[in-house]
């Protein structure tokens, strides 16, 4: 027993001499201009948002750093003002927005250069994204709503949202799918609101054929991600716009991959019509909810300009707004 009490004390001794992790610096600068940029523009870009909380978890190669949590988990050590750190457990290209350690949802998100964004401003506004699905899961009952979708299967752990067996190899969904994006891409690219409305009436005409052939869980499947994951996109795209002639703090300005919010709002919804031209289902599968529910917000903005309103009252599903 004196052998173990020693090693204990030899442990704890170690341990408290260990240096606490440091947040690198321009992680501190980025990880400043989002709550800077956001509470700026939220509001603007979805009515309320603004009452949303906004953990975030940095995941850096051999650490993790928590601010905004309202009780950081008791394995995180206070390192500064509103600023908790612990050995890292996610992995570092992670972009994500869950529950991780009880409600509220906590963007869960390495640096950069580790995932898709790549750099400062696209991350930025990637944050922005996950930053949506926390309003989104901040709704009362949301989780058990879309576990009443019955399409778990018996899955407890949400992958489901990930793994649904849609049929995306199936030929002639695939034929129709390139037919439906064609059509909303000629309406979407239409700026004459007297063409427009031809092309939007084919695009709702096909939608519905689109979504004739699938099977009705097929169908709750696909309106879920386009409601969920694509209107995410759709906000990311629209919160660019909204900080077209936002001015960053000069430590954001001085990162050396900067790029203006200016450029970069001029870009982003271009950026995702060109990736929903190249998209086909057996190639790309889920992930054209992104880019195809994201034009499907653009369009819904020209078709009901107020859906905004009743978009948590409609939950996971577009069609109301996809309509003549």
């Amino acid at each position: 027993m004196r052998k173990l009490l020693v090693i204990l004390l030899l442990a704890v001794g170690v341990f408290a001499q260990t240096p606490a992790p440091k947040l690198p610096s321009n992680d501190a600068v980025r990880i400043n201009e989002f709550y800077r940029l956001a509470a700026q523009i939220q509001d603007g870009v979805w009515p309320g948002w603004s009452a949303t909380p906004t953990p975030l978890l940095l995941v850096t190669k051999d650490a993790e750093f928590l601010t905004h949590h309202p009780s950081p988990p008791n394995d995180f050590q206070k390192i500064a003002d509103d600023l908790y750190a612990r050995p890292r457990q996610f992995p570092t290209a992670l972009l994500a927005t869950f529950p991780a350690f009880g409600p509220p949802s906590v963007i869960v998100i390495g640096e950069p250069e580790n995932t898709e964004a790549r750099s400062s401003t696209p991350w930025l506004f990637v944050v922005m994204h996950e930053h949506f699905h926390q309003l989104q899961d901040g709704k009362p009952g949301i989780f058990d709503a879309a576990n009443n979708l019955g399409l778990a299967h018996g899955d407890k752990t949400g992958m489901w949202m990930l793994n649904y067996p849609f049929p995306y190899d199936n030929p002639d969904l695939g034929k129709s799918f390139v037919h439906l994006r064609d059509l909303l891409l000629a309406a979407l690219n239409e700026p004459d609101p007297a063409k427009f409305k031809p092309l939007a009436h084919r695009y709702v005409v096909a939608r519905k054929a689109f979504f004739a052939l699938l099977s009705p869980d097929d169908r709750k499947y696909l309106s879920f991600q386009l409601w969920k994951e694509g209107i995410a996109r759709y906000v990311q795209i629209k919160s660019a716009e909204a900080a077209a002639n936002y001015q960053p703090t000069p430590d954001y300005a001085a990162l050396p991959d900067f790029k203006s919010f200016e450029a970069y709002a001029r870009e982003a919804r271009n950026d995702t019509l060109t990736e929903l031209k190249k998209t086909d289902l057996a190639s790309w599968k889920r992930v054209i909810v992104y880019s195809f529910g994201a034009s499907e917000g653009l369009l819904v903005d020209r078709l009901h300009p107020n859906w905004k309103q009743s978009y948590f009252q409609k939950l996971f599903t577009l069609d109301s707004y996809i309509e003549d």
